[in-house]
């Protein structure tokens, strides 16, 4: 299984600077958490540093040379990539598609003037375009870099989407301990589904994770007719309502806990 630490460290043993592939997963969770929330300016400002980050990206592949990721001009870089020669198929994706891509959400972000005084308010459509623009370019360098198939970039884009819960801890076996002895069960299943979203978690991996089946079925039913899980035969996925109830309810007050 491709995963984001596998990732990440098959691009440093090839000689990519390790704070520009962590920044770069940072700002595309970033990007798909703030997608998720329906906030649309967060996704068109963080996509646009996720762009800055995917040029700096390639540069560094390209001549082996390290882009400070604080100080990265879009424009100058772009055009420099633009002009690097391409002999195959693969640097004509790299070195030319995915920088016009990223162009483009840059344009967005800088005509929406997102940064600073909102001239124009980001839409709906630029989330949207912003959003899917980095879900393609990502799994292209994972395409591009590690020859991985379309099944194992699927599964890296999930770890790298996993959410961090400070109150979980996963094991080899991918089972989960859950370090909180204050929920109940309905809770623990929650934060699971939290936990494993965007997953959708089957009944079998659900108590697989939680060790236990004891009367599973009967809290799913609950959580479901109050609208906090979503159901099908294929297993059960935290809705927006369930999302909001675990960071407002769970995740907080853990956080209030810990500063008394």
């Amino acid at each position: 299984m491709v995963t984001y630490k596998k990732f990440a460290e098959e691009l440093v043993n090839r000689g990519m600077d390790k704070t520009i592939i962590s920044k770069l997963i940072d700002e595309y969770r970033t990007v798909k958490r703030a997608q998720l929330s329906d906030d649309h300016e967060k996704v068109v400002l963080h996509s646009a540093k996720f762009s800055e980050l995917i040029l700096a990206l390639i540069k560094n592949k390209s001549s082996g040379k390290v882009v400070d990721v604080d100080n990265i001009y879009f424009n100058k870089l772009y055009n420099e990539i633009r002009n690097y020669p391409r002999s195959s198929a693969e640097e004509v994706i790299l070195t030319l598609a995915i920088p016009k891509v990223v162009d483009s959400v840059y344009t967005i972000r800088n005509k929406k003037d997102v940064a600073h005084v909102k001239a124009i308010d980001p839409s709906f459509i630029d989330s949207v375009y912003c959003t899917t623009a980095c879900d393609w370019v990502l799994p292209e360098l994972v395409l591009l870099f590690l020859k991985a198939d379309e099944k194992e970039v699927s599964e890296l884009i999930s770890s790298i989407l996993k959410k961090k819960v400070p109150t979980i801890e996963e094991f080899e076996d991918g089972t989960i301990v859950i370090l909180r002895k204050d929920l109940s069960r309905s809770d623990e299943i929650l934060l699971t589904l939290y936990y494993f979203y965007p997953q959708r978690l089957s009944n079998e991996n659900l108590i697989k994770s939680l060790k236990t089946a004891s009367n599973i079925y009967v809290y799913l039913q609950r959580l479901e007719n109050e609208k906090l899980i979503h159901r099908t035969t294929a297993g059960s996925k935290l809705t927006q309502l369930g999302i909001k109830y675990v960071e407002d309810k769970l995740l907080m007050k853990q956080k209030t806990n810990q500063k008394h």
